[in-house]
């Protein structure tokens, strides 16, 4: 007799992971490993069918351990194939993407059109340009699938969600504040105590704050991208090019493309940014790279700020979001918190993973419901 498929008696949600030896999603399987047999009944439960790197591809054999995935794909010697991930017989419901690749972003509106959500801290294609956002768009719209981007934004931090919610309940935002960097936050953060830049920086990277190659978040452009993604939020139509960004160092220093070179270079740096640091102190002021919207205005740029003011108080690392509206007038809206590091975004990505379930998994009810008893769906 015929039996009805795992995915529907069990609540299985099959998913494919893209990027699964890199630090979040190696920390992603740590936390589905932790998660096996402590679920309550009502959760769904995910299954890796497929794992890639910008190396290899690996159809993961049934019943492997998360724990396993990335050892395994590392040793794969099957070619890196992104498309291979969502084609027969693999079928897996949601896509997740933990790398921060343009080329694994390009290929969301494919998935998307086919019914696959996307779960992601990849900023790419959230501010890419206007073509790819409106096939992005487009796809959801014909799939019904859907793209869960809340950690490109703040890692865990409700920030990219609550502009949302405001946009959707009709509050007309007129201007806010913010620390969308939790790089340059801890880089600043660490010369206000006494560490040279180039110290900090490295710093940031072994912590897991910054990318190997830390030119992205220097360069401002790593913030800028997060801006774009919350004013587009809010329905501006806005591009990467048109925010005024100022980055941390000059920017000739950053055409390094080996990162320890680059790392090495930044001492050139040193000086300069000691220098600013005394004046900020001797003024009672302290350095932000603060991002800004304000007359259709978005702009990035560090800035010495008063110490009353409130991104003054906050600990390296944090992010922040300061914000005026129709239904914050009297007093402004205020979210902080810390806003990087590899364990904060691989929890968000996790939480958005449950919830991409959640839809499948009562789409895997309703078959189910409808199938004769013994029929395979």
């Amino acid at each position: 007799m015929a039996t009805t498929p795992a995915a529907t008696t069990t609540g299985t949600v099959d998913i494919a992971l893209v990027g699964a030896t890199g630090r979040v999603g190696r920390r992603l399987l740590d936390l589905l490993e932790r998660q096996r047999g402590t679920l309550h009944p009502g959760a769904p439960r995910l299954r890796v069918v497929a794992a890639a790197n910008s190396r290899s591809f690996l159809a993961v054999p049934e019943h492997t351990p998360p724990a396993r995935i990335a050892d395994l794909l590392a040793a794969s010697a099957l070619p890196a194939d992104p498309l291979a991930l969502a084609r027969a017989p693999l079928h897996p419901r949601i896509v997740v993407d933990c790398t921060a690749s343009a080329d694994i972003a390009a290929l969301y509106p494919r998935w998307l059109g086919a019914g696959i959500d996307v779960v992601t801290p990849n900023k790419i294609a959230s501010s890419a340009e206007r073509a790819l956002a409106h096939a992005i768009a487009a796809a959801q719209a014909a799939g019904g699938a859907q793209l869960h981007d809340s950690t490109t934004v703040g890692a865990q931090l409700p920030l990219l969600a609550t502009l949302r919610d405001l946009q959707r309940a009709g509050d007309r935002v007129e201007r806010f504040e913010a620390v969308l960097s939790g790089t340059l936050s801890y880089v600043l953060g660490r010369l206000q105590r006494g560490a040279e830049l180039s110290a900090a920086v490295r710093e940031a990277v072994q912590n897991g704050y910054a990318e190997p190659n830390p030119a992205r978040d220097l360069s401002g452009e790593d913030a800028a991208r997060k801006l774009v993604i919350l004013l587009r939020a809010l329905n501006h139509d806005i591009e990467l090019g048109d925010v005024d960004c100022v980055p941390l160092v000059d920017a000739a220093l950053l055409d390094e493309a080996d990162p320890q070179r680059l790392l090495t270079r930044l001492e050139d740096a040193d000086a300069g940014w000691r220098a600013r640091i005394a004046v900020a102190e001797a003024r009672q002021e302290c350095w932000v790279y603060r991002a800004s919207f304000e007359n259709g205005r978005a702009r990035l740029a560090p800035e010495r700020l008063p110490r009353a003011h409130a991104f003054a108080a906050l600990a390296p690392c944090e992010n922040a979001l300061v914000l005026h509206s129709t239904y914050y007038r009297a007093a402004p809206l205020t979210i902080a918190g810390p806003g990087a590091g590899i364990d904060l975004t691989a929890a968000g990505v996790l939480g958005d993973l449950f919830a991409a379930a959640q839809r499948h998994r009562g789409a895997h009810a309703r078959d189910a419901a409808a199938q004769p008893v013994g029929v395979a769906a």
